[in-house]
């Protein structure tokens, strides 16, 4: 056995969810103390053992508030979406996970139209943007339409001037932007499309594009130096079917660089919810790298997994071999209590 697995490490990323109320963030970043304690940790999830919980999204219905975000679960190493439910938007309770797939989900985009609740997650693992509705809200989504094929990350999809417009972001720092008449389809990509291209800087969404007072702002993901660093905001200044112009305007949120801070590396992702006049509801993240044992990581992944995938771990490490039986066992034990 090769004892340098023993002592590898790996730097995780720690992500956790805090919600507040505030005027419209667009312009300047808000005042560090709203920060101060997230309002969703990993911790909170208990029906998946989860790694992290993110990319937030809020809804309004029958007098109470909704919050939908991935959880990562360890034990499937695969994004679902997870539900809290709140009275009043500061104390939330986590429900449970709403919606999985065989493939990797996040980015819960949740919107309401015509009484209908509809959410387009991330689904780039299955070459698919997918519309889902809502069968019984907030717990049951199926399938409703398959509005874009293709490695898309982060679909974003907002309505202006009696139009559905949707930017995705790709793996390679290009932004898309697509519009239809109706919202399953058929989705058009725009004439300038891609609207940026190859920029880590701003072309990968951030959230919910926000139209307020007939003005147009888009938050978009500054994944330099590494992902997860910062928030920009943008205005839109120009949108119809053959034209796009917009500019930066500030960056709006990122990392405190304050030891033990839950977001203390960076921050990606902003929701903003109208509640009344100038009073918005906004969920956003943040994270902080840990570094971890590996292979405690690695069991603890899978812990509660079936015995098949244990051994199958234990045998890949040369555990399960004379003398390191016992030794591995044991290990294991220890490492999961």
């Amino acid at each position: 056995m090769n004892l340098r697995i023993l002592k590898k490490e790996i730097d995780l990323a720690e992500w956790s969810i805090k919600v507040f109320n505030s005027n419209l963030i667009y312009s300047k970043k808000p005042d560090d103390k709203i920060f101060n304690d997230p309002s969703i940790k990993a911790e909170d999830v208990t029906d998946v053992p989860a790694e992290f919980v993110a990319d937030p999204f809020l809804t309004f219905y029958k007098s109470r508030f909704y919050l939908f975000f991935e959880v990562l679960n360890m034990r499937s190493e695969l994004g679902e979406i997870g539900l809290a439910t709140s009275e009043d938007g500061e104390k939330w309770t986590y429900q449970k996970i709403v919606l999985k797939e065989r493939y990797h989900l996040s980015y819960p985009h949740v919107f309401e139209f015509e009484d209908q609740f509809y959410m387009v997650p991330e689904s780039s693992e299955a070459k698919e943007v997918i519309l889902y509705k809502a069968k019984n809200f907030p717990y049951e989504w199926e399938k409703y339409s398959v509005i874009a094929n293709g490695k898309y990350i982060d679909p974003t999809i907002f309505q202006y001037n009696s139009k559905w417009w949707m930017f995705v972001g790709t793996p390679n720092g290009d932004l898309h932007l697509f519009y239809s008449e109706k919202i399953e389809g058929k989705w058009i990509k725009h004439s300038l499309s891609p609207i940026i291209k190859d920029n880590y800087n701003i072309s990968r969404p951030a959230g919910r594009v926000i139209i307020d007072n007939n003005k147009i702002y888009r938050f978009t993901q500054d994944c330099k130096p590494y992902y997860g660093k910062q928030v920009r905001s943008f205005i839109i200044n120009k949108l119809t079917e053959n034209e796009y112009q917009e500019e930066e305007i500030n960056i709006i949120l990122n990392g405190s660089d304050k030891n033990n801070d839950w977001r203390r590396d960076g921050m990606h992702h902003i929701d903003q919810l109208k509640i009344n006049g100038n009073e918005w509801l906004i969920a956003v993240d943040g994270h902080k790298f840990k570094t971890h044992n590996y292979l405690k990581w690695k069991i603890k992944s899978i812990y509660r997994a079936p015995v098949a995938n244990i051994n199958r771990l234990l045998n890949n490490l040369n555990l399960l071999r004379e003398p390191y039986l016992n030794f591995g066992i044991l290990m294991l034990h220890q490492l999961t209590y």
